[in-house]
């Protein structure tokens, strides 16, 4: 992945869309993100999207389909599964829905990244700073 699509994904605001949204940004706490885990009686979760695999545009049929096979790929490693959306502060990319995953393994998490060939995920666990996973 090139320095520039790396700077993309760190400049990008991960919204999910819990009772009361809220937004992650890499290297970035966030105490509404730490309640919502805790609530859920999870350690940790991962902001994962099946749309335009390693950053190539696809038909919208096409990136449903895939986002709907995530979602059940998802639903049994996963306590909860939220929508979301990755919106960029930069550069012309349109928003991309996404599927926040409450209670997953990082494991689990790379390992459906990679499925989706994804070349990133955000990752966070409780009481940490959210993060990105590089997949490739």
């Amino acid at each position: 992945m090139d320095d520039a699509l790396h700077q993309a994904y760190r400049a990008t605001d991960y919204i999910v869309h819990a009772t009361s949204h809220f937004t992650l940004r890499i290297d970035d706490p966030s105490a509404a993100c730490d309640a919502l885990l805790a609530a859920y009686g999870a350690d940790g979760a991962a902001f994962l999207t099946a749309w335009n695999p390693f950053s190539q545009s696809l038909p919208d049929a096409v990136n449903h389909a895939a986002q709907a096979r995530l979602a059940a790929d998802l639903t049994p490693v996963s306590t909860a599964i939220l929508t979301g959306e990755g919106k960029g502060r930069i550069g012309n990319w349109p928003p991309e829905p996404s599927l926040f995953a409450i209670g997953i393994t990082e494991a689990d998490a790379t390992r459906l990244a990679q499925a989706c060939r994804q070349n990133a995920y955000v990752w966070i666990a409780r009481g940490q700073p959210a993060r990105l996973v590089i997949c490739v």
